[in-house]
């Protein structure tokens, strides 16, 4: 039998916390506290909260100085306030010191809070998940370690490495995986690791492949939604493609600064140039591509194009906040993608291309045969914002050939734009939900921004918690 999850809930009005004990007890193991102090209790007495909801106002003690105290005991717990405070000035300091994952909107009605807990329940999970994974990664180098010497000493350089590229990928790719039917970052890696030891690639080039593959997926984190879902060669301007390229550059930049990382930064700055010399930004021969770059390329093209969100689908991702893909409906993007590269094999390598099509003929790679299963993305900003503020789903955007507008919530018809957070000023209207790279809630999409919430958001920016640059809404003429 599945173990349910442990749930601590805390507000002192009676009635409330007993309907949210009997909504919740159906789903999850609850226990309940009217205050700080008998929750503290609770949870010393040896109750493991993965998640804890807890009210904001409080007599003796506040729900964010009772959230701030329980990190001492649950440290892994997810963090979710209950306020009835509407404005962001009020909202954000309590969730700093509450160190919330997000808070909810009071009074809120059932579905709300329910989608929201097991929000926070999924992101407890992830956690975990990824600590395991963590864990496992340093029992195995330390296995390896004892074998020799030399071997010890080649870990122990590596060691330094292999950390920095996991937190470039649990801090930085989070966002860009968002828009994937499967793990992007996952994927290429194991892919390409595969293809690579197909090819007969020695240890220490499969381990290259490897990392580069685990940064790839963080050099378009800060890149705007029409970027991420769009190869650069699929762009149809030299002004789209500039852009993309400055940051795409800007990423690599920032990688390369870390000495260890610098080889693998520069195997992923190549993956869109061409072996026959037609690739982006440089046209670059292929004397100039190794083997490396061209694997990683070939995989993520492939990955790209059939389990990928499609551009077409933007509209109706972020008006439904979910989009769905049939088995047959990847199995049909798979062959698709396979004419593709028939029809582009000069992009690759001769070797490696005729090694990717052997593989896909005998399905020797598990991953690059279509997956069975329906599929799903789900847009987690909007989940997110209606739970949180239980206000209508967004209209959908409406694509106007290279101007994106939409309707807001009033009714007035308005056009994105992007701007760097330095240049935000009081009275402009934010054109999304945005959150931190903790998933802390910053500020509600439409929301006017105010001297206090642009000064949260330019050190958030500052702290690397934040893009450099967000959406506001203009008049659409």
């Amino acid at each position: 039998m599945k173990q349910k999850g442990k749930l601590l809930i805390v507000d002192d009005e009676s009635a409330f916390l007993k309907i949210l004990s009997l909504m919740f007890s159906k789903y999850y193991e609850v226990r309940t506290a009217s205050n700080g102090m008998d929750a503290l209790a609770i949870l010393n007495e040896g109750f493991n909260a993965e998640v804890i909801l807890s009210d904001q106002r409080m007599p003796s003690m506040s729900g964010a100085e009772f959230l701030e105290k329980s990190i001492a005991v649950v440290p892994a717990a997810t963090r979710v306030i209950l306020t009835g405070y509407t404005t962001a000035k009020d909202i954000i300091p309590a969730i700093n010191q509450a160190h919330a994952y997000m808070y909810l909107m009071k009074p809120a009605d059932e579905m709300s809070l329910v989608q929201s807990i097991k929000i926070a329940f999924d992101y407890y999970k992830n956690n975990r998940r990824i600590k395991m994974q963590l864990s496992e990664n340093k029992k195995a180098i330390a296995a390896l370690n004892d074998k020799n010497d030399e071997l010890n000493a080649q870990m122990s350089a590596n060691a330094e490495l292999i950390n920095q590229s996991v937190q470039a990928i649990s801090g930085a790719a989070n966002y860009v995986e968002r828009f994937y039917f499967t793990n992007h970052t996952k994927f290429i890696a194991v892919t390409a690791k595969q293809f690579a030891e197909d090819v007969g690639l020695s240890k220490d080039r499969i381990t290259d492949i490897v990392l580069a593959s685990l940064l790839n997926s963080s050099v378009f984190n800060s890149m705007p939604m029409n970027f991420i879902l769009n190869d650069p060669f699929d762009l149809e301007t030299d002004e789209q493609r500039q852009e993309y390229l400055f940051y795409f550059r800007s990423s690599l930049t920032a990688i390369s600064k870390v000495k260890k990382l610098a080889k693998y930064s520069q195997i992923i700055s190549n993956i869109w140039e061409h072996n026959d010399g037609s690739g982006f930004p440089a046209m670059l021969p292929s004397n100039l591509l190794s083997f490396e770059t061209q694997i990683i390329s070939i995989v993520n093209y492939y990955h790209n194009n059939v389990y990928r969100l499609e551009y077409k689908d933007l509209n109706k991702f972020l008006k439904e906040g979910m989009i769905t893909q049939t088995a047959i409906k990847t199995k049909l993007r798979h062959a698709e993608c396979i004419k593709s590269l028939y029809r582009h094999a000069t992009w690759f390598d001769y070797d490696i291309f005729h090694h990717f099509q052997d593989i896909i003929k005998k399905k020797s790679i598990a991953n690059l045969v279509p997956d069975t299963e329906e599929l799903r993305v789900l847009n987690l900003d909007q989940h997110i914002y209606e739970a949180l503020s239980k206000q209508t789903p967004e209209p959908a955007p409406e694509i106007d050939e290279d101007i994106i507008t939409i309707t807001t919530s009033t009714g007035e018809k308005m056009a994105e734009k992007i701007l760097k957070v330095a240049q935000l000023e009081p009275g402009m209207s934010m054109g999304q939900t945005l959150l931190s790279k903790s998933g802390m809630l910053v500020v509600n999409n439409e929301s006017v921004l105010d001297e206090a919430t642009i000064k949260n958001m330019q050190q958030l920016e500052q702290s690397g918690m934040i893009p450099g640059e967000v959406t506001i809404l203009i008049p659409y003429d």
